[in-house]
């Protein structure tokens, strides 16, 4: 394995390598595979543990409006980089994966998928891996329904959450291939009822702008405040990068400000996440 591992909490990583272990013999079991392929960090991991399972891997992105333009970029680079077959399909329909609430009309994301995997002739016959968390398979079993046959859940069979999905992604240094952007862009908006694809690609330019600006780690929310008011653009920055956020507020004011977003503001704080326990 040409992958560098970093132990990042010793009691918590011997359970985890144990499972992990059990992940890669499960997925070494199918010898071909599609596998969503997003360029999130569920995705990302999901993938090295397929190549660590020696398995022949086809990635298939979906690309529409919810996903990040960076998401993307790291899925073509780490695709480019093992010399996996990567097939990107563009659509204009809002893939709603990881929402916690679904707006009027939303479509099964993995009927989706399965449209884009069907004009795929020669793949259509393959198991579709879906790498999805624990969290995300109860959500969909509660929306919409059983689980379609012809796609395999062995990372939420097995009880990966969220939390163990960003802890192996860091443990195997997978950042290289880019920061993860916080999951789908419609997690930058309080209510999808009337989001609109023109909003989400303000979120995206304005984070990508952000990146260029070295905030690559950058979150930008999306509040309209009704009638004459506008819209606001609230940044989230991590800790490390919000002191030099605030020296330059007023060149990330400007930048935005060209972006059609009337108000800007900088979190003060980040929302703590839950640790790690050994």
């Amino acid at each position: 394995m040409d992958t560098k591992i970093v132990v990042l909490n010793q009691g918590y990583d011997q359970t985890f390598q144990a499972r992990e272990q059990r992940l890669i013999e499960t997925l070494a079991g199918h010898g071909e595979l599609v596998i969503s392929f997003s360029g999130r960090l569920e995705s990302c991991y999901a993938m090295e543990l397929c190549r660590a399972g020696g398995v022949r891997v086809r990635a298939l992105t979906l690309d529409n409006p919810l996903l990040s333009r960076r998401e993307l970029a790291r899925a073509r680079r780490y695709c480019l980089h093992h010399g996996l077959e990567q097939r990107v399909i563009k659509t204009q329909e809002m893939l709603f994966c990881d929402a916690g609430q679904l707006p009027p009309g939303a479509r099964d994301p993995l009927q989706l998928l399965e449209e884009a995997r069907g004009k795929q002739t020669d793949w259509a016959a393959l198991p579709l891996l879906i790498p999805a968390s624990f969290e995300e398979m109860q959500a969909y079993l509660g929306r919409f329904g059983p689980l379609p046959g012809h796609t395999l859940w062995p990372f939420a069979e097995q009880g990966m959450s969220h939390r163990d999905f960003r802890y192996g992604f860091h443990r195997r240094e997978l950042d290289r291939w880019g920061k993860t952007s916080g999951g789908y862009l419609n997690r930058r908006f309080q209510d999808l009822s009337g989001i609109e694809s023109h909003q989400v690609q303000m979120i995206d330019m304005a984070e990508q702008l952000l990146a260029d600006m070295g905030f690559d780690e950058a979150q930008v929310f999306f509040h309209p405040l009704g009638g004459e008011h506008g819209v606001l653009a609230r940044i989230r920055l991590p800790a490390h990068q919000r002191a030099h956020g605030f020296d330059r507020q007023q060149d990330i004011y400007r930048a935005l400000k060209g972006m059609a977003f009337d108000h800007v503001t900088l979190d003060l704080v980040q929302p703590q996440r839950h640790e790690i326990k050994g």
